[in-house]
């Protein structure tokens, strides 16, 4: 019953509009047919001033319409070169737009550097103000976005983006949509492809800087990035945010002079640290010091090849394990472009939680997309030298492993034994243990293959060592380690 009589009301007020516009109507008619007879009452004042208003409305957002489309777009190529030092050229006629307010639309267009094309638009819209609105050959851009952006770019290419965050103090606002950026390298190969999902130029009249926010994603990662520009000091301020790393990083860097100096904070994981760094023409050498750690490298652009080593004195394994960066990089697959090149070495004299370990060196290569770990090493009590002669990252489609081969060299077996409780019957002549492993780093299970000892198996070890491949309980601790290894001493000595 309600529903019907709110269906009656909202009926009887469409019904007195159409009755309203009918009026309208019928009293226009009359009075081009017959001005003189026609009655100012104050119903059809209202009428005519309403209909004004609505006319010279509509009217004066219509103007742009008239427009020489010719001088519109010479207008628009001038002033974004005269702000933002861009080029464009217009492939097809610009149109009009009214909503959501008055614009200026154009598709496929080329954004040139030294008159080459370096991007083709899809669409492009122009935002224009109402302060000249009719002054035909002095509109004013007040907002632009470009979507659907396709960049094709070489190192050279980059001066595009630099005169963008260099451009004077104005209010207008450039915005890039769903766009791509394929970096080249000198032979038009692709080195990588940044996504952009919404990236944004304006300037920041409260603290004077060229400001740039962008939402984006690189190898699958995603990513923001703010760099804001203070002319005046000639200093540059950049935030880099990685959440799927639980990274944030920030740079402040001087540029006025030839090799600029700078500092980047990173905060990794709720834990910062400070690096100072020199940028030169064609590397970056950067540092870090305190009293349990120092951090030192350098990172060469062309072609591309990073060094760092990492000492420190004193690190809980566990910290290691479960904050390392390269863990959450290996996830992302990140190293399996083939264009990175990296070489990092991590040095811990002392190993806080495991007090039987010291002098860990491990060892990462990251080259044409593997990455190996190979020649690391770590020392247990003094007696045990652990090697891993062997260590590389393999993708699969839906797995990650770590397959390696590790070289176990004993130099007091009796405090082995005694460690691992093994019992006295077992007890031979024992010098070194070595093996074949595939660690599941996404199922965090582990498997054998080939284990020797002392260069010799057995049946009797060979079978263990399969029907613990087969079982589902393939994940250790300090007890099921133990186990692990006592069953090991028992199937090849017993």
């Amino acid at each position: 019953m309600g529903k019907n009589l709110s269906f009656k009301k909202i009926g009887k007020q469409i019904l007195s509009i159409n009755n309203l516009i009918e009026s309208y109507f019928n009293k226009l008619r009359s009075f081009i047919s017959n001005p003189k007879k026609f009655q100012f009452t104050r119903d059809n004042r209202v009428i005519f001033v309403f209909a004004g208003i609505v006319f010279l409305t509509l009217a004066y957002f219509l103007v742009p319409t008239a427009y020489n489309k010719d001088l519109i777009q010479k207008e628009i190529k001038n002033q974004l070169f005269l702000t933002y030092k861009i080029r464009i050229e217009f492939s097809d006629e610009i149109n009009y737009g009214l909503f959501p307010k008055p614009h200026f639309v154009a598709k496929n267009l080329s954004i040139l550097n030294d008159k080459k094309e370096i991007a083709v638009v899809n669409n492009l819209k122009v935002f224009i103000g109402f302060k000249n609105f009719f002054k035909f050959d002095q509109i004013k851009i007040i907002d632009l976005i470009f979507n659907k952006l396709e960049f094709n770019i070489k190192k050279s290419d980059l001066n595009f983006f630099i005169n963008i965050l260099e451009a004077e103090p104005n209010r207008q606002k450039l915005i890039i949509k769903n766009s791509s950026i394929f970096f080249l390298d000198k032979d038009g190969e692709v080195l990588f492809i940044n996504q952009i999902e919404k990236s944004k130029f304006f300037f920041d009249f409260t603290n004077l800087n060229n400001i740039y926010s962008s939402k984006n994603k690189i190898f699958n990662l995603p990513y923001k990035i703010i760099i804001k520009n203070d002319k005046l000091n000639q200093n540059s301020f950049t935030t880099l945010v990685l959440n799927k790393l639980r990274l944030k990083i920030e740079n402040q860097i001087n540029y006025n002079e030839k090799n600029k100096t700078g500092f980047l904070k990173i905060n990794f994981k709720n834990k910062s640290n400070l690096i100072n760094y020199e940028l030169k023409e064609n590397s970056l050498d950067f540092s870090l010091k305190d009293s349990n750690k120092t951090y030192d490298g350098y990172i060469e652009f062309k072609p591309f090849y990073m060094v760092s080593n990492l000492n420190y004195q004193n690190l809980k394994f566990s910290e290691l394990i479960n904050n390392l960066l390269i863990n959450d990089i290996i996830k992302t697959k990140i190293i399996s472009n083939e264009n990175l090149n990296a070489e990092v070495n991590i040095n811990i004299k002392k190993i806080v939680d495991f007090d039987r370990f010291a002098d860990l060196s491990l060892k990462l290569r990251v080259e044409e997309g593997d990455l190996t770990f190979s020649k690391s090493n770590v020392k247990w009590k003094e007696n045990i030298d652990l090697s891993l002669v062997e260590g590389l990252i393999d993708y699969d489609e839906d797995t990650i492993n770590f397959n390696g081969r590790m070289l176990i060299t004993i130099k007091e077996k009796d405090d082995f034994f005694r460690h691992f409780q093994i019992s006295k019957d077992l007890r031979k002549k024992l010098e070194q243990i070595e093996f074949d492993f595939n660690y599941d780093i996404i199922e965090k299970k582990v498997s054998f293959d080939n284990f020797r000892i002392d260069g010799k198996s057995n049946e009797k070890l060979d079978r263990f060592i399969m029907n613990f491949n087969s079982s589902d309980e393939k994940v250790f601790n300090k007890i099921t380690f133990k186990s692990f290894v006592n069953n090991i001493f028992l199937s090849y000595f017993g």
